[in-house]
């Protein structure tokens, strides 16, 4: 199962992408692994390096767990570039109470304690874990601010103003439940952040993980994954986008407008984005594994790089050139064990089966039924649907039992994880399949 194209660990587990970024001609792609089982663990940063974003080349731990506040997880953060040097910034673990049976996994949720830290490196390759490692954001103690257990995620940018700006997730209680938030940080020098403001929103899930925010065309926009947001595609993996105001000056947010989600497929979380070497806003998101392949040493991949553009206040994703540009050679039939990338326009009455992923049109939706290729046995984790639409024309990508599927020129999305594929294809509209010249 594992891909040809899409990126993953070399081994062991995978989630979060982490420290997106262009730095000295190369891209840079850490991410949350636990670098000795195909399951969750205490989190290490794993570090690849890429000239094209197709080939990468794997790169000793960036990140690993050796201080008291981090000693049981180096969570999710970002990267920037900042006085010639590379800057990590990630959410420290440490565990109020181990587990006894397991160290690696928390005891319980009410256990942990979070703080934001960073490590600096002169060529973005070497990382000294042991002395050079600085905690930039202690613990939050005010319940009105934040929670202990759950302040997380930092992406931090550098203003034209000259100041660094942090921006972590977190969740605060009120009304006799939790809402999820953001919490807004500033800094002169990079290692010393103080506390400005927070956005919270009652209506959006009850925790919002690795937020993110980020100009477009001079409007800025929020993307957050919240838990428990109770709306379909919940309770699957899910992340979402939605214009806001923000002033730098006071660090105030202001919803302009209700979320869309990134994609509407089943398996998609933690996304985060960060500038190509041609100034386009580039996204990569975790495509969850619900577990690892039968017979495979690892688990856990991310989408294709999807550029992010606007058009009419509408966020549009689109697969990164890098990746477009191999699918060349025009072909008459599907091999699901090669890449492909199949453009089909998808009306009432017509149907089209991808090895047991079925796509149909109800109710000017796209739906995607997955029930013959999944492991899950809940019908809410294999049905999903776009929101309503005049017209379906599909770019649908595939590479080793992952669907990416952009409709109307990526004005929607989304992907699908298969398993067991099986050897099938029917299709009742007109259709072309391109694949790699060259083959891969």
């Amino acid at each position: 199962m594992k891909p040809k194209l899409h990126f993953t660990p070399e081994r062991n587990w995978m989630n979060d992408p982490n420290g997106l970024i262009y730095f000295q001609g190369q891209y840079h792609i850490f991410y949350q692994h636990f670098p000795y089982t195909c399951e969750w663990g205490t989190m290490h940063w794993g570090h690849a390096v890429s000239k094209d974003l197709v080939h990468f080349e794997y790169l000793p731990i960036a990140l690993y767990p050796s201080k008291d506040y981090d000693r049981n997880g180096c969570f999710s953060g970002s990267a920037i570039e900042y006085n010639h040097k590379m800057y990590l910034y990630y959410t420290s673990i440490k565990y109020a109470k181990e587990n006894p049976n397991f160290v690696h996994i928390q005891y319980s949720d009410d256990d942990l304690i979070s703080s934001q830290s960073l490590v600096m490196s002169e060529d973005g390759l070497t990382f000294d874990n042991k002395d050079h490692k600085y905690k930039v954001v202690d613990v939050i103690t005010d319940p009105q601010i934040g929670d202990i257990r759950h302040a997380r995620d930092p992406k931090v940018w550098l203003s034209d103003d000259g100041n660094l700006y942090m921006i972590i997730g977190s969740k605060v209680l009120g009304n006799h439940k939790y809402n999820g938030e953001v919490l807004f940080y500033k800094s002169s020098d990079g290692l010393n952040f103080e506390y400005q403001n927070k956005f919270m929103d009652e209506t959006i899930g009850d925790m919002w993980e690795c937020p993110d925010l980020f100009k477009l065309n001079n409007q800025y926009y929020l993307i957050f994954s919240p838990e428990h947001i109770n709306q379909p595609p919940e309770p699957n993996s899910n992340a979402v986008i939605m214009p806001v105001d923000f002033d730098e000056d006071t660090c105030t947010l202001t919803k302009l407008d209700t979320y869309m989600y990134l994609d509407y497929g089943l398996d998609f979380y933690a996304p985060q984005t960060f500038v190509d070497e041609y100034g386009n806003r580039v996204m990569f998101g975790w495509l969850r594994m619900r577990i690892p392949a039968e017979g495979e040493n690892w688990c856990g991949l991310f989408t294709y790089p999807r550029i992010l553009s606007t058009k009419d206040n509408h966020i549009y994703q689109h697969v990164h050139p890098h990746i477009e540009q191999l699918f060349t050679k025009e072909v008459n039939t599907i091999d699901f064990n090669q890449p492909f990338k199949m453009h089909v326009t998808l009306k009432d009455n017509k149907t089209i089966n991808l090895g047991g992923l079925k796509l149909y049109i109800q109710d000017n939706c796209l739906y995607a039924n997955r029930e013959e290729v999944s492991i899950q046995h809940d019908q809410v984790c294999n049905i999903t649907h776009t929101p309503a639409l005049d017209h379906f024309d599909l770019d649908i990508y595939y590479d080793q039992h992952i669907f990416e599927i952009y409709i109307n020129n990526g004005y929607y999305v989304f992907s699908q994880i298969v398993y067991e594929l099986k050897e099938e294809f029917e299709c009742s509209a007109t259709y072309t399949i391109k694949v790699e010249s060259n083959g891969y």
